[in-house]
């Protein structure tokens, strides 16, 4: 029997580790980026003077973010980043007072929005860009909370039929709901749309608010089905007190409950709200005044007669809209972001890409009055404006989760 030199082996095993040890690439190796250098600006159909000047702003990945503030021509330049794929997010909000002096001729309006974004932007080497503001005006009513994850059942078994959707007055002034209607856009797996986003949007299914008055600070409460789901999953939550119910044929219902008209559908025989698990799922509060069928309709290309058509709306009569995207095999399914920067220059999501996480998406605070009434986050950025919680009781904004941050 041949005796086994151990200890020679443990040599050839460790210089075959060394070796390969050098070989193998080490974060200390990986340089960083020297600079990237982002052109800042109001768009020039909207102000007199486009410099975005002085103004801090911060660009994320996945590791790192890093912040700077513009320069007197609103350049943003960045010093020595982390390789990676980043995102640069601006929303600000323009005083009336100022908004009004900065555009030819003086406007007298409300408070607007500014915002815009660069996606998806691969720092590997030295960048440079420009990123164009837009303008999009405050609105009154708007989504605070939506929850779509679903969860599970005393069975252990998928439960989604406890969604809702949750709309908040963010003035000091009681709004009317008439004419106004809540839409899920299309989500195609392909954006077919692409060259007429900043002008057109395309709903798969859309819901008209009967006509109430809504106080300031008040809600609505929009229910999938408004019953009491912890009797059937321990997780879930009490929705029997919803302002509404979409009443789905065959499915549980509360007669205490008003309906939710369900006033156009893609898909004849999806009669619920019709919210995906994991996501994308984006929605949009808008006014029409006339018949909501008299809209136009429109497939995408090359579609075969029977396909769905979805309804065509106009960006400008958008009061309010959020995305929430779904996760691919690369990460946040970027293709189906719908919305342009003046209603949502941004996104949220899950944190996982399966959904039944039991989980809501919440807008943040921005501050509480002196006379107790919330005032939320609203820039019309998803992405600043919401947060993914585990806390998904509605018509509570004292959660930790939700307060502004020191």
């Amino acid at each position: 029997m041949k005796r086994i030199n151990i200890f020679r082996y443990l040599m050839v095993f460790c210089g075959i580790v060394s070796l390969c040890g050098g070989c193998m690439p080490s974060t200390a190796d990986i340089s960083p980026v020297r600079e990237v250098a982002i052109k800042i600006r109001y768009q020039e159909s909207d102000f007199v003077d486009t410099r975005y000047a002085n103004k801090e702003v911060e660009i994320k990945g996945s590791r790192a973010s890093y912040k700077t503030v513009t320069d007197a021509e609103g350049m943003a330049v960045f010093h020595d980043l982390q390789p990676g794929v980043y995102n640069l997010s601006v929303s600000t909000i323009l005083p009336e007072e100022d908004y009004g002096n900065m555009v030819n001729p003086p406007v007298e309006d409300n408070d607007v929005m500014v915002n815009g974004v660069l996606a998806n932007i691969s720092v590997y080497e030295d960048y440079s860009g420009e990123l164009i503001l837009q303008v999009g005006i405050r609105q009154s009513l708007i989504f605070s909370k939506v929850y779509y994850s679903g969860t599970k059942n005393a069975n252990n078994r998928n439960y989604d039929v406890d969604q809702y959707i949750e709309l908040y007055n963010n003035s000091d002034q009681a709004v009317s709901t008439e004419n106004l209607y809540i839409a899920l856009l299309e989500t195609e797996s392909t954006p077919w749309f692409a060259d007429e986003k900043e002008d057109y949007i395309y709903a798969k299914d859309v819901f008209q608010l009967p006509t109430r008055e809504v106080g300031p600070g008040e809600s609505i409460l929009i229910a999938r089905q408004a019953i009491n789901h912890t009797i059937d999953a321990p997780l879930s939550l009490d929705l029997s007190n919803a302002d509404y119910e979409v009443k789905a044929v065959n499915k549980p219902q509360n007669a205490l409950v008003e309906q939710l008209p369900h006033v156009y559908k893609a898909f004849p025989t999806i009669d619920w709200l019709n919210m995906v698990v994991g996501g994308g799922n984006q929605l949009i509060l808008f006014r029409y005044e006339e018949n909501i069928q008299d809209l136009p309709k429109k497939q995408k290309p090359n579609a075969s007669a029977s396909s769905q058509w979805y309804l065509q709306i106009k960006t400008k009569m958008v009061l309010d809209g959020v995305e929430f995207l779904k996760y691919n095999a690369q990460g946040v399914d970027l293709a189906k972001k719908r919305m342009p920067a003046t209603i949502d220059a941004s996104y949220q999501t899950l944190s996982t890409a399966a959904g039944r996480t039991g989980e809501s998406m919440e807008r943040k605070v921005a501050k509480v009055e002196e006379d107790g009434r919330v005032v939320l986050q609203d820039t019309n950025n998803s992405l600043e404006d919401f947060v993914c919680t585990s806390d998904i009781r509605p018509l509570i904004y004292t959660k930790p989760e939700l307060q502004p941050q020191e």
